[in-house]
This record gives C-alpha cells, structure tokens and sequence, in this order.
C-alpha cells in the first residue's frame, strides 16, 4: 500500500496521530525500527505497535481507540444543567463574570459532588464551552431594531427610484475611521518568555479616512481628509456616485453620525442613504475593515507628521482592495441579497 505520507502529515493537527504518521514514512523509506524509535524520541516498542497497526489495518490502524476511561461522576442530565448555568450567568447580574470556582460551588450545592477547579475546566470543555473575550454594545442597543433592518429588500425598495429593478441595485457600506500618531500595538509572533516592545508615539496627529465598499462588486472607494464633516461626506458621495455605472443605482448603508444626513444624497441622482439603526456598529462590515488595516498595515508604527500619515493610510487601504474577493467575503452579509 502506498500513502502521501508528507500531505498526510500536513493536514492533521493531531499531534499523536502526525508522530505515528511520521514513524511510518520512515519506515517505508527503508529506515529501521530502532533508528525511527531514536530520531522520534520514543520507544521501540511504541514503534513495533504503530507499524505493526498500519501493515495490519493500513491507515486506519493508526487512529486512536475510544478509551472506556473512569465513568462521569455527572450524568448527562446533570452536565446539560452545568451548561445551562454557565451560559445564563456567564456575565453576572450584579456585574464581573463567572468563574470556575462558582461552577465549582454550583456542582456542589446541587449535585453533592466535589471536582477540582482543573477537573471543572475539563468539563467545561468536554461541553463545547470556550473561554473567549465578550463583543461590546451599548445599553441602549435594540436587538428588535437591528431584525427589522434585516428585513433590508422591504427597505431598498421603498428607498429607490420606482423604475429601478433590483437587478440594478448595488450595495454599498460606508463609514470613517481616524488613525494618527496615537497609534495601536498588536500581539505578535516572540519566543515564549518575552515579551517585545513596539513604539508607541504620544503626538495627536491625525486624519480621517473614508472608506466605502461595494458588496456585489468589491469595488471601493476612499478619501482621506483632515476633518469628518458634511463637506467631506458629500465629497465621498460624489466617488461612489462617479462609481456607480450608467443603468445602476448605489443605496449607501452608513451608522447615524452628525454628518451623514440623508439630505446630502439629494444631489446625486443614482444614490440613496440608508441608515443603520441606533448603537448597531456590528451591522457595518467597515468596522471590521478598519481593523484588518490597523492589524495588517497601520500598527507598531510611527507617522512622522499628517502627510506621512495620509500616505500610510492611502497605501494601507490600496493594499486592502487590491484583492476583490478580500474585500467582498470581509464585507458581504446575507441579508444584503435583493431578491426579485
């Protein structure tokens, strides 16, 4: 029998597996028993057992067996209430989060049963639970409000010329960000036990950057200005409007800021606002265009003055759209899809 052993052993991130594979492909090219067990650091007879596993019962020889193991001290009834509690209290009421100690006290004061706090993770694992950072929203969010915006054709189409098929409508999200001297760090790649220091400036320098991206396309259009105002907001207007073809019609989805009145629009004739609902940043993919730009581009840097920062910024976002698809999967939400 005869197996890509390299490609076999790139595609598995099971480290046990990945050694076995390893043991065999040597044994395959001629190697023996004892210089395998010698180059990999383990037994020989670990060695004997994987090969002998693999001529047996070829590759699937080499996964594991399900180990019968020591028996839950929960019952399965019992861990679907563990889980339960987890993910009501997660965030406690009073404020501050829950803990494994509190998990620990729950299985206790219910069930009568004592684990360690490294055993309650265990558990925690085994039921699909991950420790993760929460996203942010602000109190006055409506999550009833942001479920009636993505009932988005209803709304394209009370918002578009009568004649205009939906065929004809491009989508298009838009937003400003600021970058400037006051710049962000990031995690990077360091030898463990270090910890690297990256630059940070205390100047103020800044500008803003406006960015729209056209979801059926992956068209963008940018500008990059000293102020976040009407003028500049008409100014990036007249881009995409410049952008949409002849025959088209642009509905541009953007948050309530000051400066994004509906008003502005009036002057284009192939282009719309749609506003976002209240506190809703989350419905507006350019959020997470900026930070692909501050993660990939602008950070662990320093901007010599705002030309500088204006030329980074240019070639931060021109690095970002020269891949359309990039642009198009960061940025495309289904609920975006016009329908006829």
């Amino acid at each position: 029998m005869t197996h890509d052993f390299t490609a076999l052993i790139n595609a598995t991130s099971n480290a046990r597996l990945r050694l076995k594979l390893i043991a065999v492909s040597h044994f395959t090219e001629g190697k023996n028993r004892t210089e395998i067990a010698s180059f990999l650091k383990v037994s020989r007879r670990s060695i004997n057992i994987w090969i002998k596993a693999y001529l047996d019962h070829g590759l699937d020889g080499l996964n594991e067996k399900p180990h019968s193991g020591r028996p839950s001290k929960l019952t399965s009834e019992q861990l679907a209430q563990v889980k339960k509690y987890v993910e009501d209290n997660a965030i406690k009421k009073e404020g501050g989060r829950l803990q494994g100690k509190d998990v620990q006290a729950f299985i206790k004061h219910n069930f009568n049963i004592t684990f360690q706090k490294t055993n309650v993770y265990q558990i925690m694992h085994k039921l699909n639970l991950s420790w993760i950072t929460t996203r942010s929203k602000h109190p006055k969010q409506s999550i009833e409000a942001q479920n009636t915006f993505k009932k988005f054709q209803i709304k394209t189409i009370l918002k578009i010329p009568g004649h205009m098929h939906l065929d004809n409508v491009l989508v298009w999200f838009q937003d400003e960000a600021r970058f400037g001297q006051r710049n962000t760090t990031t995690k990077i790649w360091a030898e463990k036990g270090t910890r690297p220091r990256a630059v940070q400036q205390q100047q103020f320098e800044y500008a803003y950057l406006f960015g729209a991206v056209c979801v059926n396309t992956g068209q963008t259009e940018a500008l990059v200005l000293p102020k976040s105002n009407s003028e500049g907001m008409r100014e990036h207007l007249s881009l995409i409007s410049k952008a949409t073809p002849k025959g088209k019609y642009s509905v541009v989805i953007m948050d309530q800021a000051s400066w994004h009145q509906a008003y502005l629009a009036e002057e284009f004739d192939n282009l719309t606002i749609i506003h976002l609902p209240p506190y809703s940043p989350e419905l507006n993919p350019i959020e997470q265009v900026w930070h692909w730009l501050r993660q990939n581009e602008l950070a662990n840097r320093c901007f010599d003055d705002y030309n500088d920062i204006v030329d980074q910024c240019c070639r931060a976002w021109n690095s970002f759209c020269e891949d359309t698809s990039r642009v198009i999967s960061l940025c495309f939400r289904d609920w975006t899809k016009l329908e006829t």
